[in-house]
């Protein structure tokens, strides 16, 4: 009987702790690039803690991509893209553990 109260006193504890815990954002490995605009894309890189990821080809009008990311520690990125028509997008705090989708658009 005491060893019954023991194991469901120590679950219980085990179990509460591992609820208060604040579990930390996984930083993504990938991210999802979308085109939405009416030109291509001829470069997308994606820079986090000093490091870059680019695209290896252009990105058409209304098409995805998916963009390895280097390994890393942090969850904001910065997003810049050049288009056919020189426009560009520049976007410098995207937090990708929330979203891992970048919507390039008009």
């Amino acid at each position: 009987m005491i060893v019954r109260i023991l194991t469901t006193t120590s679950l219980l504890l085990a179990g509460t702790a591992a609820i208060a815990a604040p579990s930390k954002p996984k930083p993504a490995s990938t991210v999802l690039i979308t085109n939405s605009r009416g030109v291509p894309a001829t470069r997308v890189s994606v820079g986090v803690e000093g490091q870059s990821a680019s695209l290896a080809k252009p990105l058409a009008p209304n098409t995805k991509a998916t963009l390895k990311l280097p390994k890393v520690s942090g969850c904001t990125v910065a997003v810049a893209a050049t288009f056919e028509d020189d426009s560009t997008a520049d976007l410098p705090d995207l937090d990708i553990c929330k979203d891992r989708t970048i919507h390039l658009t008009d």
